[in-house]
């Protein structure tokens, strides 16, 4: 990239495109009568005070139209940023690359936003933008703890039909919950500052603040099993803020 003016502001970008492996035109899945991706674009219309822009990244004609009614910036994702093996690193790249040409300027912060992360909530990417603005952090991310059966303690490996724990001395010495070290994986929502991002081509830059939230949250649905459970939740009337 040529010499970039930064303006302090934040922007989220949405990759959202037309197709996928697990589920069918994934993102536009009607659950309880709206599309996957209102969902998340609901909340992000909430934020529109703090963050300038709100980008969505697309190939598929029925999201452009729904971005359009929530008057968010549409951005063509072009045929080779749309493959199955494509990472979310080479679409934002392509986005900060046109939006620089349009706007002559970039964000000092962005945030990638996940249409599939279906209980994303707004409150949540003002916290992360409170604490980028603090200046102690080049990303900050929402994390949710690991449950106890999906702890690295205790994964196994599978090698020649045989099968044992990959950290075999650690757990004998923790090898119950009360003992172990408390993990965090990805809460499906990562700000990070623009200039660091495209030097490093990496979101989660150091040092990075993480944002503890209940799982529910983080929950992305990524298969029909996933779809299943998210309707399951919400035809029931589940409180999503009361679940761990």
């Amino acid at each position: 990239m040529k010499k970039i003016k930064f303006k302090n502001e934040f922007w989220c970008i949405v990759t959202a495109r037309k197709n996928s492996k697990s589920i069918k035109r994934k993102n536009i899945v009607k659950i309880r009568g709206k599309e996957l991706i209102k969902f998340s674009f609901n909340e992000l219309s909430k934020v529109k005070k703090i963050v300038k822009k709100i980008v969505i990244s697309t190939d598929d004609p029925i999201i452009k139209k729904i971005a359009k009614k929530y008057k968010f910036e549409i951005f063509e994702r072009k045929k080779k940023l749309s493959g199955d093996l494509v990472n979310s690193v080479d679409v934002v790249t392509d986005v900060l690359k046109e939006s620089l040409d349009i706007y002559r300027y970039l964000p000092k912060f962005f945030f990638l936003i996940q249409p599939t992360s279906i209980f994303l909530k707004s409150e949540h990417i003002v916290n992360l933008t409170n604490k980028l603005q603090t200046g102690k952090f080049k990303s900050a991310q929402t994390i949710i703890k690991v449950p106890h059966q999906f702890h690295a303690y205790n994964q196994r490996y599978l090698k020649h039909q045989k099968t044992g724990f990959i950290f075999e001395r650690k757990r004998m010495k923790m090898h119950n919950k009360q003992t172990k070290p408390t993990f965090y994986a990805y809460g499906n929502l990562i700000a990070s500052k623009t200039d660091q991002f495209i030097k490093d081509q990496n979101f989660f830059l150091k040092p990075s603040f993480g944002l503890p939230i209940k799982n529910i949250f983080g929950f992305d649905v990524d298969n029909k099993f996933d779809l299943k459970i998210v309707q399951q939740l919400l035809k029931k009337e589940i409180s999503i803020y009361e679940k761990n």
